[in-house]
């Protein structure tokens, strides 16, 4: 890990990470078989993993499944863990920025990219030297359709888990010796079809400000991740009498975010999870950035919710909420973008709290042993210290 700055994003995806898994519970028995499965499964559960908000994309979830399943069976040090995965994180960025928003349209873009940055990930540890044949195998392999999104199915899950294994099987395979395509990226067929061409080529090679994994933020509110923008507004407003809103307007960027995440009436937990509509009420009326993980709100909260109207509006991923009470008062706020990333990074103490919800149990040991230990301390022990093995 060259630089501070590199190694302090290292200990936090990391940890954050480990709070994740610690904070998911099996799903599906004994599924998956393989470790980095299991890990990327768990990693899901709660949606919470990391975010590029740029790209879309979730790395931390699986390229940390596929070098902790790596830590597993060999020996491999924080340090060597470390350099692993800042060369998955880049791959998942790259590809996904290269491929761009067409291919968002089409695909689970964390599931194809992330498929290639936890093959690269894994090569560098399980066998150093084989990482391009590994990304190429995994390129051709990777796959993921957005529908399995679109309606929130339980297959959103297999992509994560297909993503991480698969990854980890392409490296093996390398490392076997098996002889990968030379030209699978810029060849214009299969997932990545859209990075044919020399544009698409010297955008996965130009010199960057910053690596992908500095670049990666997190999510720091219980609710999907199209609504922080919203609800980080709405907690600035709040706490407000619910009876005595008459409306809210909500404007979020980007479109997405209409088309995925508005929902006036979530009928269960998962859809109070989704809704934007939802999220934004509770901030208002409780001014706790953690109350959503409660769940589906009580009468009063999904009252509110019918009074919420979410519109497209606004750039980048930016939010505006506009509250109308009955003395005829209103009441605004907008913001740039969700903490937690880019020029809002997340806080020792914003982590620490995402932990504690998740995991029920106090994170600052383990967020103070990964931050002081030797790179050469073996990865193993720090999992297990973190209480997800």
């Amino acid at each position: 890990m060259p630089t501070p700055g590199l190694r302090s994003a290292v200990v936090r995806t990391l940890f954050d990470f480990c709070g994740c898994v610690a904070g998911g519970e099996a799903k599906a028995g004994g599924w998956p078989p393989d470790a980095a499965g299991r890990l990327a499964l768990r990693a899901h559960l709660r949606d919470q993993d990391d975010l590029h908000l740029d790209t879309v994309t979730h790395p931390g979830g699986i390229v940390w499944s596929a070098v902790c399943a790596c830590a597993l069976e060999q020996e491999v040090s924080l340090g060597d863990a470390g350099a692993a995965a800042a060369l998955g994180y880049e791959l998942v960025v790259r590809l996904a920025e290269a491929a761009g928003a067409d291919h968002r349209r089409r695909w689970h873009v964390t599931t194809t990219a992330g498929t290639v940055g936890a093959a690269g990930a894994a090569a560098r540890l399980l066998a150093p030297g084989t990482e391009a044949a590994a990304v190429a195998h995994a390129a051709s392999v990777a796959g993921g359709s957005l529908h399995g999104i679109v309606e929130r199915a339980g297959t959103r899950f297999l992509h994560r888990a297909h993503a991480a294994a698969s990854g980890v099987a392409c490296a093996r395979a390398a490392a076997a010796g098996l002889t990968a395509a030379g030209h699978v990226l810029e060849s214009g067929r299969g997932a990545f079809e859209e990075l044919a061409g020399a544009e698409a080529a010297e955008q996965l090679t130009a010199p960057r400000a910053a690596t992908g994994l500095e670049q990666t933020g997190f999510r720091l509110y219980p609710s999907t991740g199209f609504a922080h923008a919203a609800v980080d507004a709405a907690l600035s407003l709040a706490p407000l009498d619910p009876a005595a809103v008459e409306a809210v307007r909500v404007a979020v960027s980007p479109a997405a975010a209409v088309a995925l995440a508005s929902n006036p009436a979530p009928a269960d937990d998962e859809q109070a999870w989704w809704s934007i509509e939802h999220s934004v009420a509770v901030a208002l009326i409780s001014a706790d950035p953690d109350a959503s993980a409660a769940g589906r709100g009580p009468a009063e909260t999904l009252d509110l919710c019918r009074r919420v109207e979410v519109v497209e509006g606004g750039t980048g991923w930016s939010a505006s909420v506009e509250v109308a009470l009955a003395s005829g008062e209103r009441r605004v706020k907008s913001v740039d973008g969700p903490p937690g990333h880019g020029d809002r990074p997340a806080s020792d103490e914003d982590l620490l709290r995402k932990w504690r919800r998740l995991t029920g149990r106090d994170g600052e040991p383990v967020l103070e042993r990964l931050r002081t230990a030797d790179d050469a301390e073996p990865l193993a022990s720090l999992l297990a210290f973190a209480g997800i093995l």
